[in-house]
């Protein structure tokens, strides 16, 4: 759709929403503006902040999607200035869009800047909910404690219940209390606050067995943010957007677990599953590192290398050598696995013999899981969910525009900021099509370049997921497809 199409477009509870999108990336502009047109939204599209800042102008839109990573002025600066320039009619909601997780949120005063901040890929059922909350109208009631307020703008319902370890003193309950809704060890909860050194051992226990493993760490100390997901600071805005954001994230990937994988028991499973819903690869560290303090997974070190060796021998994880030890993160077969569950086997197939053991999901071998993304490193079940928003012709219209992006990608590339720049673009692109393990590949190069890193092991691993991912670009929609 032109812009001068969607100019005369007037809005009302028929039509949809009037959306402004200021994405430099075309194969990113291109889907978002698809979803959100898909579900009667009128889109203007612009590729740098001068032009939407022109189009703000001349037009009445309600919401502003705003790429960070813009050329001239990046989204921030930009977000800035649309305040400023604000209409006195009416409240301009603005949503930050970011592959950087901790770029945009840490900047002062995105918390208040933005309305809501959207991560990279992007997840079409989380965009589609932040547009429906940010068009209700605003309630008139005060809400029912003065933290909620806080959070709400963060995109939560009101203050996360949390478990704190160790279990607080009367005095510390009452000082938590004034963020967050105090919860038992065994009772519903969203996050775990950890307040001292010995909260550490709390924070093991519910890793390790309980419906509260899966829940994110914060860390109210500011030390021991390593063995957690995040540290909280009460008076710093942007952890508490952090926070939020981290919280609404587990909670997004926890519900595509299968639900065999949330309730199981058994430790390696339950490891997976933490390494799935904190998006994470987990460091073993050799030598004098390994004292240092590491991510909590409610295993010792020696279990946890256990663990580890088992779920590889499987397929569900691998391993790449890093300074100081080796790094696992789950393949695209594990998360397969963990999200799909044990599919009943064909009748053919299923067992004779009433008493023989049924193998452990986590022990089949990549090459007997039925979804053939198994072998392609994509998740057929984003490209079916996409399938049915946007349609086929334009899901081959991006996979071929990411086959052409992928023929150049990473090559003879010896410039850091270079490579990040590439790494950067694919994190959307490619995720966005579903090819997960690319957009975690690039994912790990680009912040091993920021962090100033050897970025040469995540190199050849992107290199390897972009090499995997042309292949399967180049079959189109209909072959990557699977068979009903």
């Amino acid at each position: 759709m032109s812009i001068e199409q969607t100019e005369t477009g007037i809005n009302d509870a028929t039509q949809g929403t009037r959306i402004l999108l200021i994405e430099d990336d075309p194969d990113t502009q291109e889907l978002i503006r698809a979803l959100c047109e898909g579900r009667g939204d009128s889109v203007d599209t612009a590729a740098d902040g001068f032009l939407g800042l022109r189009l703000l102008s001349e037009r009445r839109h309600e919401i502003v999607l705003i790429d960070y990573h813009l050329p001239e002025m990046d989204g921030y600066a930009l977000a800035r200035l649309m305040r400023e320039l604000g209409r006195p009619e009416g409240r301009l909601r603005l949503v930050g869009v970011t592959a950087d997780r901790h770029g945009l949120a840490s900047r002062r005063g995105a918390d208040t800047l933005f309305d809501a901040i959207l991560v990279k890929p992007l997840d079409p059922q989380t965009l589609f909910v932040t547009l429906d909350r940010l068009t209700q109208p605003e309630a008139m009631a005060e809400p029912a404690h003065p933290a909620d307020e806080l959070w709400r703008r963060r995109g939560l319902s009101a203050r996360p219940r949390a478990i704190l370890c160790p279990p607080p003193s009367a005095s510390e309950a009452e000082a938590v209390a004034q963020a967050f809704s105090l919860a038992g060890p065994s009772t519903e909860a969203s996050v775990v606050l950890v307040s001292d050194e010995s909260g550490l051992e709390g924070l093991r226990g519910l890793r390790a067995e309980g419906a509260n493993g899966l829940l994110p760490a914060f860390d109210l100390t500011g030390r021991l943010g390593a063995s957690c997901d995040g540290v909280f600071q009460v008076g710093n805005p942007e952890s508490w957007t952090a926070l939020a954001q981290t919280v609404a994230a587990f909670g997004q990937r926890g519900a595509a677990l299968a639900p065999g994988t949330r309730s199981a028991s058994d430790a390696r499973t339950r490891l997976a599953a933490l390494m799935f819903v904190a998006d994470r690869e987990l460091r073993l560290s050799a030598g004098d590192e390994a004292t240092a303090l590491a991510y909590e997974t409610g295993h010792s070190k020696t279990s946890l290398m256990a663990a580890v060796l088992q779920l590889m021998e499987a397929g569900t994880v691998t391993c790449q050598p890093v300074a100081g030890g080796v790094s696992a993160r789950l393949t695209q077969a594990g998360r397969d696995t963990l999200t799909m569950g044990d599919r009943e086997p064909e009748p053919s197939r299923r067992a004779s013999r009433p008493n023989e053991a049924v193998p452990h999901p986590l022990d089949r071998p990549i090459e007997t899981l039925s979804s053939a993304a198994a072998a392609m490193s994509l998740n057929v079940r984003r490209l079916e969910e996409l399938n049915g928003l946007v349609g086929s012709q334009r899901i081959d219209v991006l996979l071929a525009r990411l086959s052409k992006t992928l023929d150049t990608a990473f090559e003879g590339a010896s410039d850091r900021q270079a490579i990040a720049g590439q790494a950067h673009t694919l994190i959307s692109s490619a995720g966005n099509l579903g090819f997960d393990d690319l957009a975690h590949t690039c994912r790990a190069l680009q912040e091993a370049i920021m962090a100033g890193r050897d970025e040469t092991p995540y190199l050849r691993a992107a290199r390897r997921a972009a090499s995997d991912a042309k292949t399967h670009c180049t079959q189109g929609l209909a072959l990557l497809m699977p068979v009903q």
